[in-house]
């Protein structure tokens, strides 16, 4: 099952009535649980997200078959993504292929090293409060070059640099001191304690966000994904 939801199903026979096309017996089926803000809960979104990566490990993705229904379903109607996702630049990590997900259904703010800024916090507090996203997942991953560049310690030029003190003070109790050599353990376990750093600062600098989880209204998670293999893992 992918995150399309039972209303994408029925936009897909629509799009094909008008198209003059039937929909019959053979048709596929609607895959997956919907990813809609009233439709899932966290622990669902979660779930599902790892059931996602499974597909497109296993070979068996599924929400490209649905693209065109979910583009008329959410011109339509709007999106109601209940998943905001965190993720750097890095063109590796295509977020929504790494979890088969499709149109409408992740809310995606994406910066070199996934760190957080004013401008990504106002955009999941815009999810929240007008789309009823629920859920953010901040998401890393292995080999990621400005973790690296950060490890390294040379000055950055121009905004490049602003990255650079985006993730330094997350690498504090990791890293004892600056290499431009470091070991790929090394550079994955500064990896995942940018993720949690990140974590720490969307609840630190959004009152908005940080009020909401302390409501249960949200619920903020960390996850890597391996850039050797696909696989992404949630962070305890």
């Amino acid at each position: 099952m992918t995150i399309t939801t039972y209303t994408k199903a029925v936009g897909f026979i629509v799009a094909l009535a008008l198209s003059g096309c039937a929909a019959t017996s053979s048709s596929k089926s609607a895959p997956g649980q919907s990813l809609s803000s009233s439709g899932i809960s966290p622990g669902e979104a979660r779930a599902e997200l790892v059931a996602g990566n499974k597909r497109f490990l296993d070979g068996g993705m599924e929400a490209h078959a649905w693209q065109q229904s979910s583009v008329i379903k959410t011109g339509t109607y709007g999106q109601s993504p209940s998943v905001g996702i965190l993720a750097c630049a890095d063109s590796r990590i295509p977020v929504e292929i790494i979890f088969d997900q499709g149109v409408g259904d992740l809310f995606v703010v994406r910066v070199a090293g996934n760190i957080d800024t004013p401008q990504g916090n106002g955009t999941f507090e815009y999810g929240l409060k007008a789309l009823g996203m629920h859920t953010i997942v901040v998401l890393g991953h292995t080999k990621c070059g400005a973790v690296v560049a950060t490890i390294a310690g040379k000055p950055l030029p121009s905004n490049m640099g602003s990255l650079a003190a985006g993730i330094q003070p997350a690498l504090k109790d990791v890293l004892p001191t600056a290499t431009e050599n470091p070991s790929q353990e090394l550079i994955t376990t500064c990896c995942e304690a940018n993720v949690r750093y990140q974590m720490k600062k969307l609840r630190a600098d959004s009152a908005v966000l940080r009020e909401a989880e302390k409501k249960g209204e949200l619920v903020i998670l960390g996850a890597m994904y391996n850039v050797d293999n696909g696989h992404v893992t949630f962070l305890d």
